[in-house]
């Protein structure tokens, strides 16, 4: 199959979200749990974004920057560091977004190629921290810990 045809399917990332939100409910804690269903919600409003304006625009960057809001919002009050990974992979598409806006000479291929690459990091770090909640609670929960102490 030549390399320009191979394309990832558009369900995937419905799918991936979906399994992401399943964990964040199942395993995660409040802050899985808000950015969860937030990356949720702002699939959702994308996908009216674009059948609206028919290509990327402002209401996408927007739907973007509301989502880039609610992580940084869970990331500055998270013990946890998964949640500045989250943001930071989705600040990272929002300049995406911005660049493309600014200047029209950035290809589509570029930047629907990080839109992905940042997307699915997104996913895969909420995910994680999700997965990852009851194990961190556990060694949270250590009773050799110093009273006060922080993990950061």
């Amino acid at each position: 199959m030549p390399l320009n045809h191979l394309q990832i399917p558009p369900w995937l990332w419905l799918a991936v979200v979906v399994a992401v939100f399943a964990i964040a409910w199942w395993r995660g804690g409040r802050d899985a749990r808000t950015a969860a269903g937030a990356l949720l919600a702002a699939s959702l409003l994308t996908r009216l974004a674009y059948a609206y304006e028919g290509q990327m625009g402002w209401g996408v960057a927007l739907v973007d920057a509301g989502l880039l809001a609610v992580l940084v919002w869970v990331a500055l009050r998270s013990p946890r560091w998964w949640p500045l990974f989250a943001a930071g992979f989705h600040l990272l598409a929002v300049v995406t977004h911005l660049a493309k806006l600014v200047d029209s000479q950035v290809s589509a291929w570029a930047y629907v190629t990080a839109g992905v690459i940042w997307g699915y990091l997104l996913a895969l770090s909420i995910g994680f921290g999700a997965w990852r909640e009851r194990a961190q609670s556990a060694i949270d929960a250590d009773p050799m810990d110093t009273p006060g102490a922080t993990r950061r």
